[in-house]
């Protein structure tokens, strides 16, 4: 296995090869060499490796390939072997379980992603191969990453990076692999300035190799898409047409036809941005000739739907998305399924289909939902994994030595096994406390998480309620105009409940929005007032998302009940000595009967003061409730204050 094939199996490819090889005659012609005795062993390792070179990531035929070299090398570890044999066989086990963790990472497959990488990284350290293992290492980063765990995956690509940047002559290939994985999660956090800064590192990393290799050039032609992509994303329009049609010219004279529907699809997108719809509509239909497999022709169709839509032609448009949304769904591909769902659902809506529409929401509010809910188990199962897998690894090195130590005299034996068990001791009580700090670590961001879904179910389904009730009773208008703000608010909580903190103008935008549906539900019963004069940029400062709604709920609910005239509340958000304090208060019947029956309102305080404690470890803050009384001493309503922890852009 070469390092460059370590690199090209987990980098971020846009669309990978999955055509069937069942009766491939040269997995056939294999077979027969492994069961030849006159073969040795390494030659055929060596053989296994160098057809899955050659072979498509993540077709059937690699997957065979890969299986046939694992099971070979790891049936001769099971041997007694001389070091260097031993040390080979090692490498080639190593490479399978890197190529298997690349596999289960394009599937999206967690735990078994996870464990494979760690196992690959794991015998590869055993014999001294540390630059395969930092390219398993990165490749640990890409899965990170795709579960949305940005911060592990940086450590894992920049301890890469110290690595390779310790001989830098000699791991040029590293740190490029490193920098396009960079720039791909830039990417995904839309700071198209870092990705493309990382991806042009790539690009002028293999444009200056004197000599292209096969996989070089596919490295450059999909370095040259991601930086096209980042460019389109970014606005720039006619420097990512240069950077698509780059890739284009190369995949042509590759053959390769996903790669040039891939490229297609990437220029129409263009014009599409540039209003050039004829030749969009153009080279999607080129498009659709070279689209081999679904996943190519899911996105073909996604494409076509968005083009359809912005010529205002719905009904071809719901019909091509419809098609791609079924595809991206039948192949598990969620970031199509995403794509598909979010065109789909503007196009129901002009449509006038409301019922599909709702079921379509309700698709991407569980998406949402179950993708950041996986993250979480997902990083909690493979730390049980990677703990499982070093104590079994701990305890047959134990038994190897115990073996080895019983051919000595009663002494010896007798020392060495007290050795071993204070040795195993030490290393069980390391892992076992490692182990807790981890569970405790990972139990606090789950906690984190929790704390921020603090979403009322029965705000929800009254809200669902009364989109279908307007539905039936043929008050379109309305309904739609309420699908939309349910809808953004929704979406505004899904993305906000995985971030520590939110600029302060995206957390006022979210409660208006909050309150604007209240207003529906309680049928315009009162009004409200965001006052934020006294700030002059909200947009510089970063506030715990979400932290302030229990207590707008609890001044609707409770602090306007039993209420005749209209209700109204105020809320106010002041910096007063460099602190950032927040009070609400309403016109309502004041906190007297409130106290009498604990409930709703109890629950937040505890809910934000448990969120404080965790952003400021700070025992000593306080919640200030108060009535509000006039100059008669008559009660005029409640009001809450307290101060926000925040961070400063500057």
């Amino acid at each position: 296995m070469s390092k460059t094939k370590l690199i090209t199996i987990t980098a971020f490819l846009f669309f990978i090869s999955s055509g069937s090889f069942a009766q491939d005659k040269t997995i056939d012609s294999l077979k027969k060499e492994l069961s030849s005795p006159k073969v040795h062993d390494t030659v055929k390792l060596l053989n296994i490796g160098n057809l899955i070179d050659q072979t498509p990531t993540n077709s059937n035929r690699s997957v065979v390939l890969n299986d046939m070299m694992g099971k070979l090398a790891s049936k001769n570890l099971q041997k007694t072997n001389p070091k260097e044999l031993h040390v080979k066989y090692t490498r080639y086990l190593a490479a399978y379980y890197s190529n298997l963790g690349g596999h289960y990472t394009l599937k999206r497959d967690a735990v078994n992603a996870m464990s494979s990488l760690d196992k690959s990284m794991a015998l590869f350290k055993s014999v001294g191969s540390y630059d395969e293992m930092n390219y398993v290492l990165v490749s640990k980063g890409v899965f990170y990453s795709q579960i949305n765990d940005k911060e592990k995956a940086i450590e894992c690509l920049f301890t890469a990076l110290k690595y390779f940047e310790k001989d830098p002559e000699e791991n040029q290939d590293g740190i490029s692999y490193v920098n396009s994985t960079l720039a791909t999660i830039y990417g995904d956090q839309k700071r198209y300035d870092k990705a493309i800064q990382y991806s042009r590192k790539t690009i002028d990393f293999l444009n200056a190799k004197k000599k292209l290799v096969r996989d070089d050039e596919y490295r450059l032609s999909e370095a040259l898409i991601n930086c096209g992509s980042f460019h389109l994303s970014s606005g720039k329009y006619e420097e990512a047409l240069g950077y698509f049609n780059k890739a284009l010219v190369f995949f042509r004279k590759a053959e390769n036809n996903t790669y040039i529907s891939v490229c297609l699809g990437k220029i129409a997108q263009v014009k599409m941005e540039e209003g050039k719809y004829q030749e969009a509509e153009s080279l999607l239909k080129e498009a659709v000739k070279y689209d081999e497999d679904e996943l190519s022709k899911a996105n073909t169709y996604i494409n076509l739907g968005d083009l359809y839509y912005r010529k205002k032609d719905f009904a071809q448009s719901e019909s091509f998305l419809s098609e791609g949304f079924l595809m991206s769904k039948k192949i598990k591909n969620l970031e199509l399924q995403e794509n598909a769902s979010e065109l789909l659902l503007k196009v129901l809506k002009e449509n006038n289909n409301y019922k599909k529409a709702l079921e379509i929401y309700e698709f991407q509010a569980k998406l949402n939902d179950s993708s950041k809910t996986e993250a979480s188990k997902n990083a909690l199962a493979q730390q049980q994994l990677k703990y499982s897998y070093e104590k079994k690894a701990l305890n047959l090195k134990l038994d190897a030595e115990k073996k080895a130590a019983a051919k000595n005299n009663w002494l010896i034996a007798l020392s060495g096994t007290l050795l071993l068990v204070l040795l195993g001791g030490y290393f069980y009580y390391r892992n076992n406390r490692q182990k807790q700090k981890i569970t405790v670590l990972e139990k606090d961001r789950i906690k984190q998480k929790l704390l921020l879904s603090q979403m009322n179910p029965h705000f929800i389904f009254n809200s669902i309620d009364n989109i279908q009730s307007l539905i039936i009773n043929r008050k379109e208008a309305v309904a739609v105009s309420y699908l939309d703000s349910f809808s953004r608010l929704t979406r505004q909580i899904l993305e906000n409940s995985s971030e520590n903190y939110i600029s302060l103008k995206e957390e006022i935008e979210m409660i208006e929005n909050y309150l604007s549906i209240q207003q529906l539900l309680y049928k315009d019963k009162f009004d409200f007032r965001i006052d934020i004069e006294k700030i002059s940029d909200t947009e510089s400062l970063f506030v715990p998302p979400m932290l302030v709604q229990p207590f707008i709920e609890n001044a609707i609910k409770h602090g306007l009940k039993n209420k005749d005239e209209k209700g109204m509340i105020d809320i106010d958000f002041s910096l007063n000595q460099e602190k950032l304090v927040f009070e609400i208060a309403d016109n309502g019947t004041g906190f007297s009967e409130e106290k009498k029956q604990p409930g709703h309102k109890s629950m937040a305080m505890k809910i934000t003061r448990e969120r404080l404690l965790n952003y400021t470890r700070n025992k000593n803050f306080e919640i200030i409730s108060e009535n509000r009384v006039d100059s008669e001493g008559k009660m005029k309503g409640a009001k809450v204050m307290f101060e926000i922890p925040y961070i400063c852009e500057n």
